[in-house]
């Protein structure tokens, strides 16, 4: 019904165009013909409706030549085709125009004027102007084409832009698909390894899960949530982790005040935590430190997640994945370049016997899509 409705108020638009521009048109071209031609002549009521037979004459032909041109499948005809159909319907109607004018307007003015018209209605002198409507209706259609395929195009160009979006839109969303899972099969794997050992921990843990998925329901709706949020929900996944590492897991946060309310996209930060757990308790010293910092400076966003360890490349054999889908910090990567295609950095490297993976994004770009 709904899709009904659109191509209605298209199809709608499209004629309202073409009648604005049609009486429009013939209108100024009137009132042009009549300022350059017969502004120094005194019309009487007779010869002015006369001088607009020959135009409403004119508005009526080109109405038939529309219904021609729709019937004609330009789409699929070279330029040659087309032009030369242009050119003969324009001399067939130019000859029309004139004809039917004259055969109308002529009556109006004294019979002997009407006799001598009907009497030299094929000599040459109608030859100029034939000629001259012919250059008229021949202008009048190629408005018609330029206009058409304006319009036309300027759709075509709508619906590229929207198919981009929503192509966009959904990989973003199948990146978020992708997401979900993947801490939400963690934290489950959590659950499980303690569930048998203390219920009242494994109780408590649920409870954040529960958390955690709440924030993921909320944030879907608007796709970008506060730096603050997504803290927020990072801390219901240490305390979920904590509740399973105990001591082997230590956690600090150091967020700058004015980055709380900065706007990312959710759960962007959360796999780049998850892997800093997951590969730092491989390759560190326990306790596994973890640190979460956040800053703005000027206009720019950056955020650090650091953990004690070394990096892993791909084909290091510790470098399994029992437990996750391996898809965290690629989601990440792909999520920016969506998000805030060239005005984003996210880079990995070694410093102080510690990982750190560093995310920079421009506010300016944040706004504008936020």
């Amino acid at each position: 019904m709904k899709l009904q409705f659109m191509k209605t108020k298209s199809k709608f638009s499209t004629l309202s165009l073409f009648w604005v521009l049609q009486i429009t048109g013939w209108v100024v071209y009137g009132i042009i013909y009549y300022l350059v031609f017969y502004s120094h002549r005194d019309l009487d009521l007779r010869n002015t409706f006369g001088f607009s037979i020959t135009y409403v004459v004119a508005f009526l032909v080109t109405l038939i030549m529309r219904k021609i041109y729709q019937k004609m499948d330009y789409h699929n005809r070279s330029i040659l085709e087309v032009s030369g159909m242009v050119v003969i319907t324009s001399v067939i109607f130019a000859i029309i125009w004139l004809y039917v004018d004259r055969f109308i307007s002529y009556p109006l003015y004294e019979y002997e004027k009407y006799k001598m018209f009907l009497s030299k209605i094929t000599t040459r002198s109608n030859l100029g102007m034939i000629f001259w409507n012919t250059f008229i209706l021949f202008t009048w259609s190629t408005l018609y084409f330029l206009i058409n395929f304006w319009r036309e195009w300027n759709e075509h160009q709508q619906r590229l832009e929207k198919a981009e979006l929503l192509a966009n839109s959904a990989q973003l969303q199948m990146l978020r698909y992708q997401l979900n899972p993947h801490f939400l099969f963690n934290s489950l794997n959590s659950i499980r390894a303690l569930i048998l050992e203390d219920k009242n921990k494994a109780r408590e843990m649920v409870s954040e899960l529960a958390e955690l998925l709440r924030y993921s329901l909320v944030s879907n709706k608007n796709g970008d949530v506060a730096l603050s949020e997504e803290i927020t929900a990072i801390k219901h996944y240490f305390a979920i982790e904590k509740k399973r590492f105990e001591e082997n897991l230590q956690v600090e946060f150091a967020v700058d005040s004015l980055a709380e309310d900065y706007p990312i996209p959710s759960f962007l930060i959360h796999p780049l935590v998850e892997n800093a757990v997951k590969y730092g308790m491989k390759t560190s010293q326990m306790p596994l430190k973890v640190r979460i910092e956040a800053k703005v400076t000027g206009n720019t966003l950056t955020v650090y997640v650091r953990n004690r360890g070394k990096w892993l490349q791909e084909d290091d054999p510790t470098r399994s994945k029992p437990a996750g889908t391996g898809t965290g910090l690629n989601n990440v990567r792909d999520r920016l370049e969506n998000r805030f295609h060239g005005n984003y950095e996210l880079k990995h490297f070694e410093e102080d016997e510690c990982v750190v993976v560093m995310i920079q994004i421009s506010r300016t770009v944040a706004k504008e899509d936020g």
